[in-house]
Order: structure tokens, then C-alpha cells, then sequence
């Protein structure tokens, strides 16, 4: 069960294990978002097993500063901005590559714009040449993310995102 920690200012901050959020709340650092979901935390850990799906979302009691980090074009990052679809013939799969838009023998960089998600088929048809040469056209141009760290991990965990976007949506109707 993952737990999002949001800073004071709810800011998305990490994500972190169960057992890290118990030690917080033994140092009475985080207060629960949602009553329903501090119940269910309670009762499991006197139940001493903590056993549930629901997304859990806690907020720090002081605000944290946190240094803006910028984010590398790592395979992991790229799969996840791309939604893990080859960004020629749209396959959706785990096992995709990188490709290098322009190839690094024609002086292209590992740079966020350069790289993006790819199946081996494509990868192979396109080999060393520009996506033009062999006729084939890319989904999306590659970009950099412009999102800060914080909320980028959030993509990884869908239904942390969804409670998270709900929490705040409800926060502003209130």
C-alpha cells in the first residue's frame, strides 16, 4: 500500500511504504487528508497487519522546503512519458526500447527531445537512418517534461494520483 506524503502546503512530496508512514505517525509528524483512510491505517496497525488497497494520503504537519530537481531522460522516464507505446506504430507493451530520433552516428544526443519509446520491430526497420528515410512518421514529438519531480512520480501510481486530484477538487469546494 503506497502512501502519498503531501507537504503543509499540499504539495506532493514522495511516496513512501507503510511502514515509514507508522513512524511518522508515532513522531506525530503527518496528519490524515481523509477520516475514513486514518481509520483504516488505525485499525490495521492494531490489528499489528497492515492490509489494504486503498490509496492513503497523509500531510506534514510543518512545511517542508523542498530544492527543485531536474529530471534525467532515463529509460524509466521516457516509458513513462510516453505511456509505454512505441512512438512510431503506437503498440502499447512493456517491452519496448529507446530509440534515438536522430542516431548518435549522426551526432544525436540522449537528450529528451532525441530519445523516445519504441518497439524492436521499429527500432529495427529504422536501424541508423531519420524516421523520414524509411517512411515513418513519430506519434508525438518528443519533449521535455515540464513537470516538477514531485508530482511526475504520481504517473506511476494511477489511483494515488486519482485520490490525490479528488482530494484536491474537494479541498477547493470547500
Amino acid at each position: 500500500m503506497p502512501v502519498l506524503v503531501l507537504n503543509a502546503s499540499l504539495q506532493p512530496l514522495s511516496v513512501i511504504p507503510e511502514r515509514r508512514l507508522i513512524v511518522l505517525l508515532s513522531k506525530q509528524k503527518v496528519a490524515f487528508v481523509d477520516e475514513r483512510a486514518r481509520q483504516v491505517i488505525l485499525d490495521a496497525i492494531e490489528a499489528r497487519r497492515v492490509l489494504t488497497d486503498e490509496p492513503v494520503i497523509v500531510q506534514l504537519l510543518a512545511n517542508v522546503r523542498v530544492p527543485r530537481m531536474m529530471l534525467r531522460p532515463t529509460r524509466s522516464n521516457i516509458l513513462l512519458r510516453d505511456e509505454e507505446t512505441c512512438q512510431y506504430c503506437g503498440k502499447h507493451m512493456r517491452e519496448l526500447t529507446l530509440d534515438h530520433v536522430l542516431p548518435r552516428s549522426r551526432g544525436g544526443q540522449s537528450t529528451w527531445e532525441n530519445l523516445v519509446a519504441c518497439c524492436r520491430a521499429c527500432n529495427g526497420r529504422k536501424g541508423n537512418r531519420l524516421p523520414k528515410e524509411v517512411g515513418m512518421h513519430l506519434i508525438r514529438q518528443p519533449h521535455a517534461l515540464d513537470h516538477e519531480y514531485a508530482t511526475f512520480f504520481l504517473l506511476r501510481y494511477p489511483r494515488l494520483r486519482e485520490a490525490y486530484e479528488s482530494f484536491l477538487s474537494s479541498a477547493q469546494v470547500g
